[in-house]
């Protein structure tokens, strides 16, 4: 039987980590064995879908590291400490020995590291890029650009480490990567159609990639959040990188929950996931800290560090968002109306695709008040074509979800056979 590693980001993105799950149930039942692997931080993402996970880099990235940033350069999440100890054999444990992998499964952000493993190890890998990259935008331009933007002789010194002879250049180092298998795990239909927005045969559009459950199957255990029963639900989340553009972040935090004061917005109770640092600071705020029960927030409006969206879109009218591509899946198959806010990175363009595929109303505006994003509102639930086209981009993305054998597994068992 087959070992499957899997390892979709260095850090704590749940946006790149779940879609995984998913990949791994279907592996499981395809026949191969899986484990993931990634920073202590990440542990409780995977420990819930009962898959085991083998931790790493925990002296460079330990407990707590994605709640308080504690390498420099401030500010700069993606750091190099953890590229020398790889090289020096940190994951010797892993990769040497009878239990060893047969193939690393690893994200897009991980490029680098994956070719460090490859060069050092020799394991096949191929990768899963969680976002519609621009065709340019390649695993290989990512692992180039964080060697050249470092001081030479550090990334001459990872090459010449992992190398089989010392003074490649970077060109060279990196050559693995070029038209290595790529999975997008993205129905083809959401993305762009434009003759310029054509990748490589290497890069294969799959299943989705959204419902999870427990590994080898089960229900999961129920979301613990006490959520009104009575009444319709809006979702607002501005993904699991909120730390990247927390100022805008809590400003549409605070003007969704101003919104939910407004004429009969008491019908509706406002769900929001802020992640864990504006969490402490939003309850600060509104006096949650003092007293839970009485403060200063609207009764229509719970606060959650995270929450499992799918169930929360089981029941939701709408979802006000930033524009993550989970996110924007998940809504899909749930036919959930989208009012998406760009906050930045990718989201611009996921905004334009929303908006070509009539699926939700986009607000080119982030510092929208109150009564702007009740209006934005009243649009996304209020037009029947809106329903229409989610119910037909869902059928496109159940399409490929019921194939038998799974796009992914198809192409993975190409590379290696369970």
């Amino acid at each position: 039987m087959a070992r499957v590693m899997i390892w979709p980001d260095i850090y704590r993105e749940q946006g790149h980590w779940l879609p995984c799950v998913n990949l791994a149930n279907s592996l499981h039942s395809a026949g191969y064995t899986v484990n993931f692997m990634g920073i202590p931080d990440c542990s409780d993402i995977i420990s819930q879908y009962g898959i085991p996970q083998s931790p790493i880099l925990a002296s460079v990235y330990p407990s707590g590291y994605s709640f308080e940033n504690k390498l420099e350069p401030i500010d700069q999440r993606w750091k190099p400490h953890h590229l020398l100890p790889i090289c020096r054999g940190e994951l010797d444990d892993i990769f040497l020995g009878p239990s060893a992998p047969d193939l690393l499964i690893s994200g897009y952000f991980t490029a680098l590291e994956t070719l460090i493993i490859h060069r050092k190890y020799g394991i096949p890998f191929i990768i899963v890029t969680t976002y519609l990259r621009h065709p340019d935008d390649t695993p290989r331009l990512h692992a180039k650009t964080k060697l050249v933007y470092m001081p030479r002789a550090v990334s001459q010194k990872i090459i010449d480490a992992v190398s089989p002879a010392p003074g490649l250049d970077i060109d060279q180092f990196i050559e693995p990567l070029r038209d290595r298998l790529e999975l997008i795990p993205c129905p083809r239909a959401f993305d762009f159609t434009d003759d310029d927005w054509t990748h490589g045969d290497h890069v294969k559009y799959v299943e989705p990639m959204i419902e999870r459950q427990w590994l080898g199957g089960g229900p999961l255990p129920n979301d613990p959040t006490d959520i009104p029963t009575d009444k319709k639900l809006i979702f607002g989340t501005s993904g699991s990188q909120v730390q990247d553009y927390e100022f805008k972040a809590r400003q549409f935090f605070s003007n969704l929950i101003a919104m939910m004061s407004t004429h009969e917005m008491d019908k509706y109770h406002l769900v929001l996931a802020v992640g864990d640092k504006l969490l402490a600071q939003l309850s600060v705020e509104y006096g949650i800290d003092v007293d839970r029960h009485n403060n200063r927030l609207p009764k229509n409006v719970s606060l959650f560090s995270w929450v499992s969206q799918l169930d929360i879109l089981k029941r939701a009218e709408v979802v006000f968002m930033h524009g993550g591509l989970a996110t924007i899946k998940e809504s899909i198959w749930e036919e959930v109306p989208i009012v998406i806010v760009p906050h930045g990175k990718d989201q611009m363009d996921n905004a334009l695709r929303i908006r070509r595929s009539g699926i939700g109303v986009v607000s080119e505006v982030a510092d929208l008040t109150p009564q702007q994003l009740r209006g934005l509102f009243t649009a996304a639930t209020s037009n029947k074509w809106i329903r229409q086209k989610l119910a037909k981009m869902k059928a496109l993305f159940q399409v490929e979800e019921s194939k038998a054998p799974k796009p992914s597994i198809q192409l993975i068992q190409s590379v290696v056979a369970p």
